[in-house]
C-alpha cells in the first residue's frame, strides 16, 4: 500500500518554525522522514534541533529577520546547498497588531506588510526556480480568518492575511503547469504566542469559544493534518485553494 505521507527524501522549508504551529509542523515532518530547515528570528534553536533530530530528522536551523528584505537574500539556496533540493516551503512566520484602520501606524503597516506579505513572496519567489528544475514542489502560505472576518481589531494583520489568499491564487495560476502546487491554509484561533491572550483570560477564552461550533479552540497540532495533505501527493489536483482549519467559526 502507498504511504501518502512518507516524506524521505524531501526536504521542507518551514518559516517562523521555532514555536507554535512552525514548531508542530516542523516535528510533523520530521517524523515522516523529510529534511527540515527552520527559517526564524531568534538566534538559536538548539533545543528544537535536537527533538528533530530525535524524530530522527537532518535539521538545519537560519536565524533571520524575515522583515528585511537584505535577511532574506539567499536563504532558500542556503537550504539547497545543504540539503540539494527543496520540496515543500511553509511560510508560516508571523506577527500581529492591535489596531484599527484609525489608529494603525506607518510602522505598523510596513512591519506587517514586509513580515507577512512580502517574505511570503520573497522566499516563494527564490523557491521556484529550483522547484521547477526538479519537476514540481508544494507551496503552502498560512493566511487566517482574519481575511474574511473579524479583523478590525488586528487590521494591518487582516489587510496582509487577506493579500496573502490573493497571491496564493495568482502564484498557482502561474505555476500549476510547472508541477508546483500553491495552496494556502487559514487558521482559526489556535494556541500560540500570538493568541496565548484569548486562553490566558477565562472570560475572554469563553466569549471566544461560544463562536465555535466545536465549543473550544484549536492547538497547535490540529494545523499538522492539513498542513500534511497540502505538502503530499494527496492534493495532487489541489491548486490555488485556501483551506480554512477554524472548528466550524466562518460558517457560523
Amino acid at each position: 500500500m502507498r504511504d501518502y505521507l512518507d516524506f524521505r527524501g524531501k526536504v521542507a522549508v518551514i518559516t517562523g518554525g521555532r514555536r507554535g504551529l512552525g514548531r508542530a509542523m516542523a516535528l510533523a515532518f520530521a517524523e515522516r522522514g523529510a529534511q527540515v530547515a527552520i527559517i526564524s528570528q531568534s538566534p538559536e534553536a538548539d533545543d528544537l534541533l535536537q527533538e528533530l533530530g530525535e524524530a530522527g530528522a537532518e535539521a538545519m536551523y537560519l536565524s533571520a529577520d524575515l522583515g528585511r528584505r537584505e535577511a532574506r537574500a539567499g536563504l532558500i539556496a542556503r537550504v539547497v546547498d545543504q540539503f540539494g533540493r527543496v520540496d515543500v516551503l511553509v511560510n508560516n512566520a508571523g506577527l500581529q497588531f492591535r489596531e484599527s484602520v484609525e489608529t494603525c501606524t506607518w510602522e505598523q503597516w510596513e512591519t506587517s506588510r514586509s513580515v507577512l506579505l512580502d517574505a511570503v513572496f520573497d522566499l516563494s519567489q527564490q523557491a521556484v526556480p529550483y522547484m521547477k528544475a526538479q519537476g514540481g514542489g508544494k507551496i503552502i502560505n498560512l493566511t487566517s480568518i482574519c481575511a474574511f472576518r473579524e479583523a478590525g481589531g488586528n487590521f494591518s494583520y487582516g489587510v496582509m492575511k487577506g493579500a496573502v489568499v490573493s497571491m496564493t491564487r495568482c502564484m498557482a495560476n502561474s505555476l500549476a503547469q510547472h508541477g508546483i502546487h500553491v495552496n494556502a491554509i487559514a487558521p482559526g484561533i489556535l494556541r500560540t504566542d500570538l493568541t496565548e491572550p484569548c486562553f490566558a483570560d477565562p472570560e475572554n477564552l469563553k466569549r471566544q469559544c461560544a463562536k465555535y461550533p466545536t465549543g473550544h479552540l484549536g492547538e497547535p497540532g490540529d494545523i499538522v493534518g492539513p498542513t500534511l495533505f497540502l505538502a503530499s501527493e494527496m492534493s495532487g489536483f489541489v491548486h490555488g485553494q485556501t483551506l480554512v482549519v477554524d472548528g466550524g467559526f466562518t460558517g457560523n
